[in-house]
């Protein structure tokens, strides 16, 4: 039996084989999975226009309360926290003592006035001497001031609210005697509240009219709610440490919101009219390239990724501003940039 042609026949058939193998459609697990990746839509550069700083809240003023006459001390009705309106009572004396002296001299005063009456027709008719006259007049003029003086203690014996007053301190307890001068109560002037914020030198450096910026403050970071601030004054002068000056707001009273003075607030400056720039985080930059700057820009219709060249400006906290090369309303991958290629299949990332 002759087995030659098949011996040839047998490289002929592997080749057959092989590429039928080639020819077949690729399997599932062969299948191209797109690649899953975290986008950032490109919008207005507000943080770049805005800023971020911790405020202090504080009163208008601190003012340690004093009698400027002494005695004893019969009405202590207020408590600490407690705001006292403008010209209530906030503490009186014992005003007995201020009163008998009050009365004594207006009885002075009336004798001195008769006085006086008596010797004027006699002083015409020269029975009295003009020094005896000059006499009854100075005692009248002495008299009518120990009464105004006399009155004017009994008035010191009350001592008012000279403004919406929050009592932060009470330095004495009620039947204390206490001389004149001596600190009784320790109270802030919540007309208004006042923020304070330090801003660096190079930020003050940048600011040449309080009207540009729109100033506000939050709660806490997280909080949703705007208290629009009013500019009231800024030091000259820097911290000699922090080399920075303090600048001050006023934030109207809020019935509704328990802020004290000591507390600490989120205050958010930005400006007026935005620059029309658009920014992208930082890691959305794709700096492989050293001579120019490139970000992956998504396209929605065909679900793929395009590199694209953009100039870029100024960098603030993790924002990098782009000058040219993208449009608000457009979307970037914003992680795992280096991954990719051009014309890459990809899949936005949801969550978690």
């Amino acid at each position: 039996m002759n087995l030659t042609p098949v011996r040839y026949l047998l490289p002929s058939l592997a080749i057959l084989l092989t590429l039928t193998s080639c020819t077949e459609a690729p399997t599932e697990a062969q299948a191209v999975t797109p690649a899953t990746v975290k986008l950032y839509t490109v919008t207005d550069d507000e943080q770049l226009n805005s800023r971020h700083f911790v405020g202090r809240v504080d009163a208008v003023s601190t003012v340690d309360l004093a009698f400027q006459v002494g005695g004893r001390v019969t009405d202590l009705a207020v408590q600490q926290g407690q705001i006292v309106p403008a010209g209530e009572l906030l503490v009186a004396l014992d005003p007995t003592d201020y009163q008998l002296a009050l009365q004594q001299t207006t009885v002075q005063l009336e004798q001195a006035k008769r006085d006086l009456a008596r010797g004027l027709p006699l002083r015409e008719q020269g029975i009295l001497t003009p020094s005896d006259f000059d006499q009854l007049q100075t005692s009248y003029d002495i008299a009518k001031v120990a009464q105004e003086n006399a009155k004017r203690n009994a008035g010191y014996t009350r001592l008012n609210a000279p403004f919406d007053a929050l009592v932060t301190r009470r330095l004495i307890e009620r039947y204390a005697t206490v001389a004149g001068g001596t600190p009784v109560l320790r109270v802030q002037n919540i007309s208004e509240l006042r923020v304070h914020i330090n801003v660096p030198e190079q930020i003050m450096r940048l600011v040449s009219d309080s009207n540009d910026y729109q100033v506000y403050v939050r709660l806490s970071d997280k909080a949703t709610e705007r208290y629009p601030l009013v500019y009231r004054e800024h030091a000259t002068e820097a911290d000699p440490f922090t080399q920075t000056y303090q600048v001050s707001f006023a934030l109207p009273r809020m019935p509704d919101v328990n802020l004290l003075p000591g507390m600490t607030v989120n205050v958010v400056t930005q400006k007026q009219q935005a620059s029309g720039k658009v920014s992208v985080p930082v890691s959305a930059l794709d700096t492989s390239t050293p001579e120019q700057f490139f970000v992956w820009q998504y396209d929605t219709d065909s679900q793929r990724v395009q590199r694209i060249p953009v100039q870029v400006g100024t960098v603030h906290e993790q924002q990098v501003e782009i000058l040219s090369g993208l449009n608000q309303g457009a979307q970037v991958v914003s992680a795992g940039i280096y991954q990719l290629q051009n014309g890459q299949l990809v899949r936005p990332f949801s969550a978690y």
